[in-house]
C-alpha cells in the first residue's frame, strides 16, 4: 500500500506558485500578519505547515474565486528563521512528507487550513541500470552548485542519496526547468521508480540531457 489510511488531519497551509518535495529546502520571506501568525505558533509548537501549489484558475474573469490548489503538497517543519524585524521573517524550512488535501477552508484573517491524509514516504530503491544516465546529471548539477556557490546552500538536505529512485527523482524534479502541473504530477506519484522513468522521459524528450545551471 502507498497510502496511509487514517483519520485526516488539519494544517496550515502555505499557498506558493512553486513545489517542494520531501527533503528540499525552501526559502520564505515571511511578512503578511496571517503567516507570521502561522509561523510563530508552527515554531512555537514545533509544528509542521502545508505547502501547496496554487494552479492557474481555468476561468481568470471571475475574481475572488478561492484559489485553485494543487491536490498534492508536502509538509514543511521550520529548520532555521532569522526575526529580521517584527514584522519579518526569513525562514528556512525542509519537507518532510507528501499529503493529499481533501478539502481548504479559510479563516478570517485569511489563512487557508486543509484538511489532509498523509501519504507513505518513498520506499528505499536503488538505481537501476538504464537511469544511471540521470542520476549522473543530477551529480553534475550538484557538482556546478556546490563549485559555483549557486543557490547559496545545496536547495535541500544532506545525506545526498545518488543511490536511491525517491531521492535522485525529488531533486531533478526540483531542478529541471518544467512546467507547475509537470512538477505536481511527479510529486503524486507514488512509485519512485515511476517518478524516475517520468523524469527519464521529459530529460530526452525535451532535450535536457544537456542541461546548465546557471
Amino acid at each position: 500500500m502507498n497510502e496511509i489510511n487514517q483519520i485526516p488531519k488539519k494544517i496550515p497551509l502555505f499557498p506558493l506558485g512553486t513545489v517542494l518535495f520531501p527533503d528540499g529546502v525552501i526559502a520564505l520571506k515571511i511578512f503578511e500578519a496571517r503567516y507570521l501568525d502561522m509561523i510563530k505558533q508552527c515554531l512555537r509548537e514545533k509544528t509542521e505547515f502545508g505547502v501547496i501549489s496554487i494552479m492557474k484558475n481555468s476561468d481568470p474573469i471571475h475574481e475572488g474565486l478561492a484559489p485553485n490548489f494543487s491536490n498534492i503538497g508536502t509538509l514543511a517543519l521550520i529548520e532555521d528563521f532569522d526575526p529580521v524585524q517584527p514584522a519579518l521573517y526569513i525562514t528556512k524550512s525542509f519537507g518532510t512528507r507528501r499529503f493529499r488535501l481533501l478539502n481548504s477552508a479559510q479563516e478570517p484573517n485569511g489563512l487557508w487550513i486543509g484538511e489532509i491524509e498523509l501519504l507513505d514516504q518513498d520506499p528505499e530503491m536503488p538505481i537501476p541500470h538504464e537511469h544511471h544516465g540521470v542520476a549522473k546529471l543530477l551529480d553534475e548539477i550538484i557538482s556546478v552548485i556546490q563549485s559555483e556557490d549557486l543557490m547559496g546552500e545545496a536547495p535541500f538536505k544532506k545525506p545526498f542519496k545518488m543511490d536511491d529512485c525517491g531521492w535522485v527523482s525529488n531533486r531533478l524534479a526540483e531542478l529541471l526547468p518544467i512546467s507547475l502541473a509537470q512538477k505536481n504530477h511527479l510529486l503524486g506519484q507514488t512509485n519512485p521508480r515511476i517518478r524516475l522513468d517520468l523524469i527519464t522521459e521529459i530529460i530526452e524528450d525535451d532535450g535536457l540531457k544537456n542541461l546548465k545551471i546557471h
